[in-house]
């Protein structure tokens, strides 16, 4: 997870405490209970500072936790009035989301993602299907999307599968001599950015609001959603925008030939050498992982568990590719703390009813209750990519996207609306973060290389937003329909 460069922002961190201390002292809003409406100040307070960046994201996640224990600790249990819940007992459902499966299911991603880095098989991957589409640009254009997708699922972090193809793209730009401002330099790292957030949408453990979605969904309706179902639902839309980009980039720029062709694959390919045991365990655990993950309704163990095992596998004598200190000093602790708080602000905002009474207070008067659930998606597709462009962090996003939406559709209390499934199609929005570089850490590193411009993300990263929306309209009254999803 990226910090800014100016850690802190006393300005900002003030109003947002301003702005939680209104919400959480203000008279009791009707139809609300008293934990609820502190919930929304600390949501409130949650959105500013992650908009600003006024403090580091795992800071934070701290500093939310805490807010949250506190202003819990001191409502009712229930309602307006009564006994006080205490501290002691509002630290459970605080730190709820580091007791999730979704969490559990982050965490062991990370040490795998940190663990085919560390041994280089995503290198020795990518190279390999780079020599396979050839070295034209718009066939490494090309090449560059599909690694992408390959690379979901070995990869389960957006921005660790960008931070791994980002050093191989800028290898080719530095081996064919180009100026990083050339045509195909800046297209291919922004396309090396922009695949990361798609892939995430066509595999469970390849993003990690995926889990997050998945446990909310699990905890709060009952429904069971797998690794097999997730790529079902999301895969086909995931690989309709990869082309669409694809089309996009090579249509609206135009390539000059690049000196040296396949030769260059063949040094690279040359430098990193024959596989080694290392690599080979790896690819062994990821094939054993993915099998795993694709037959769980076979033998019904669920994904964070073969995930648990996955990573149990890394440290093991025979089977393991590091040591524990090896890798855990690789992996992005604070992603793992925002990610867990991310979880709790959820269930906490569908417990205490914040999140339904919120919801009802924003969308209520957009007639949704009367509403087909296609046409649910449709009208509220436009705000969440509005909301979209505000955030930094995908997951951030989710925290609050996701637990709304469910508590407004839950709120309706209709018996024929397919809550879970709206609630997943939606969510797939907050992949959208094609327009601007801060939008997630993936196109924010990509942008660092100083390759690509503003401009250029806008040239593509706008057509690609609205038909990607388009094509999400399309496939609510289609192959969503058609597969009995809505």
């Amino acid at each position: 997870m990226l910090e800014s460069k100016s850690p802190f922002k006393p300005l900002h961190i003030l109003i947002g405490l301003v702005i939680m201390s209104a919400i959480t002292l203000m008279p009791q809003l009707a139809g609300l209970s008293t934990a609820g409406q502190k919930v929304l100040g600390v949501l409130a307070f949650a959105v500013y500072v992650w908009i600003t960046e006024a403090m580091p994201y795992p800071i934070s996640a701290i500093a939310i936790c805490f807010f949250m224990v506190m202003f819990l600790g001191f409502s009712p249990e229930k309602g307006t009035e009564g006994k006080l819940l205490g501290t002691s007992k509002a630290i459970p459902l605080a730190m709820s989301g580091f007791i999730n499966s979704g969490w559990v299911l982050v965490a062991c991603g990370m040490f795998l993602a940190e663990a085919v880095r560390f041994t280089g098989l995503d290198r020795r991957i990518a190279l390999n299907i780079l020599r396979i589409v050839g070295t034209e640009p718009k066939k490494i254009i090309g090449g560059t999307i599909i690694v992408g997708y390959v690379l979901a699922f070995i990869i389960p972090s957006i921005a660790a599968r960008s931070a791994a193809m980002i050093p191989i793209s800028m290898g080719l730009i530095t081996a064919f001599n180009l100026d990083l401002k050339s045509v195909f330099s800046r297209q291919l790292m922004l396309v090396t950015g922009m695949v990361a957030p798609i892939t995430a949408l066509m595999v469970l453990t390849a993003g990690a609001p995926n889990p997050f979605i998945v446990a909310l969904i699990g905890s709060t309706l009952n429904h069971t959603i797998t690794w097999t179902d997730w790529l079902i639902y999301g895969g086909p839309f995931a690989i309709v925008l990869g082309v669409i980009m694809y089309i996009l980039v090579i249509t609206l720029n135009k390539f000059e030939p690049l000196p040296g062709g396949p030769a260059l694959i063949k040094k690279y390919m040359e430098e990193i050498g024959t596989i080694t045991p290392k690599e080979k365990r790896m690819g062994i655990i990821f094939l054993i992982t993915i099998i795993l993950w694709g037959t769980e309704n076979w033998h019904h163990i669920d994904a964070n568990t073969i995930t648990l095992f996955a990573c149990l596998l890394l440290f093991l004598p025979y089977s393991g590719v590091a040591t524990w200190k090896e890798l855990s000093n690789r992996v992005q602790w604070g992603t793992l703390v925002l990610f867990g708080v991310g979880i709790s602000i959820g269930t906490v905002l569908l417990k205490t009813g914040a999140a339904a009474w919120g919801a009802q207070a924003a969308l209520g008067n957009l007639g949704l209750q009367s509403m087909s659930s296609a046409m649910i998606l449709t009208v509220i597709a436009v705000p969440l990519i509005v909301i979209r462009l505000a955030f930094a962090s995908i997951v951030a996003l989710a925290a609050l996207v996701v637990p709304t939406i469910l508590g407004l559709l839950v709120s309706f209390n209709d018996p024929n609306m397919s809550v879970w499934s709206i609630t997943l199609i939606s969510s797939f929005l907050v992949y959208f973060s094609f327009i601007l570089p801060v939008n997630t850490p993936a196109t924010l590193l990509t942008y660092a290389t100083d390759t690509y411009e503003l401009k250029d993300m806008f040239k593509v990263g706008i057509p690609l937003t609205i038909i990607g929306l388009g094509v999400y309209i399309l496939f609510t009254h289609t192959y969503w329909h058609w597969i009995g999803l809505i």
